[in-house]
C-alpha cells in the first residue's frame, strides 16, 4: 500500500514571507484578514494530494481566525474525509493554538499528548489510521531549546505505540542530525527521512531543517523532501511511503 504523507506548519494562515513581516504584519497574529481566507484555500488545495497530513500551528477558533476553526475550514475545502485536532495553548479570545491530522481514511484511538517543558503550550496528537493496512501517525510540535526538546522526546518515546507501523511527522524545531532526533529515532527504531539538506525554515530563504518525517521499519520510502510552497513561514515536507 502506497501512502503520500505531508507535514506542514501553516502559521495559522498568517503567511509571513519575510523577516520584516513579523513586525509589519504582526497585527495578523491578533486580528483576522481576508488574506487568510485565500491562504487557507491554497493550503487546502495543496494538502488534497496527500493521504495523511499533519498540520501544526492551526488556529482552532480565536479572533485572529474570525472565530472559525481552521481545521473545519480545511476539511471542508480539501479532499480528506476526517480530521482530528488538539488544543495546546489559548491566548484570551485572540488565538487557540493546536495541531491536527487530516486523513483520507477513518481514524480511531486519537490521543491528545501534552508535551512537558519549561513553557507550556506544545503538544502532539496520535491517531490510528484505519487504512486497508492500518498504521499509526503522530503529529508533533516541539519547543525551542535542546533541554525542553530532550524532555519532550522522552515523553514521545514513552507514549509511542510499539510493534505497529508508525509515522512521526512534525515541526521539531531542531535538525535531522540533532541529539533529540537521534534519541527519538534510535529509541523507537525509526528512520529520519529528512536530511540537513531538506531546509524548510524560513520559507522565503530556507536555512534550517526543522520539519521532519520519521518512519518505522514497516515502511520503506520512495521519496521525501521539501515542497516548493510558500503559504507560511515554513515550507511543507512530504514523503511517499510503502507499507
Amino acid at each position: 500500500m502506497q501512502l503520500r504523507c505531508l507535514t506542514y506548519n501553516i502559521q495559522a494562515a498568517i503567511g509571513t514571507r519575510a523577516y520584516k513581516e513579523y513586525l509589519t504584519q504582526g497585527w495578523r497574529q491578533l486580528f483576522h484578514s481576508v488574506h487568510k481566507n485565500s491562504t487557507l484555500e491554497s493550503i487546502a488545495e495543496l494538502i488534497s494530494d496527500y493521504d495523511v497530513v499533519c498540520i501544526q500551528e492551526v488556529d482552532l477558533g480565536g479572533r485572529r481566525s474570525n472565530f472559525k476553526c481552521q481545521v473545519d475550514v480545511l476539511l471542508e475545502l480539501s479532499s480528506h474525509i476526517e480530521a482530528s485536532s488538539q488544543q495546546n495553548r489559548v491566548v484570551g479570545n485572540v488565538s487557540r493554538h493546536g495541531n491536527a491530522i487530516f486523513s483520507k481514511y477513518p481514524m480511531s484511538d486519537v490521543q491528545d499528548l501534552k508535551l512537558p517543558g519549561k513553557r507550556q503550550g506544545r503538544g502532539a496528537i496520535l491517531a490510528r489510521i484505519e487504512a486497508p493496512k492500518p498504521f499509526h501517525v503522530m503529529n508533533v510540535h516541539m519547543s525551542l531549546g535542546v533541554a525542553d526538546q530532550m524532555l519532550q522526546v522522552d515523553y514521545l518515546i514513552e507514549n509511542a505505540p510499539l510493534d505497529t507501523p508508525l509515522i512521526i511527522n512534525g515541526d521539531f524545531n531542531c535538525g535531522s542530525m540533532s541529539a533529540p532526533l537521534e534519541r527519538l529515532s534510535q529509541a523507537l527504531d525509526m528512520k529520519v527521512l529528512t536530511t540537513p539538506h531538506d531546509r524548510s525554515y524560513p520559507s522565503w530563504k530556507p536555512r534550517k531543517d526543522y520539519d521532519h518525517i520519521l518512519m518505522s521499519p514497516h515502511f520503506f520510502s520512495r521519496d521525501a523532501g521539501v515542497v516548493d510552497a510558500i503559504y507560511s513561514d515554513h515550507r511543507p515536507v512530504e514523503a511517499i511511503l510503502k507499507l
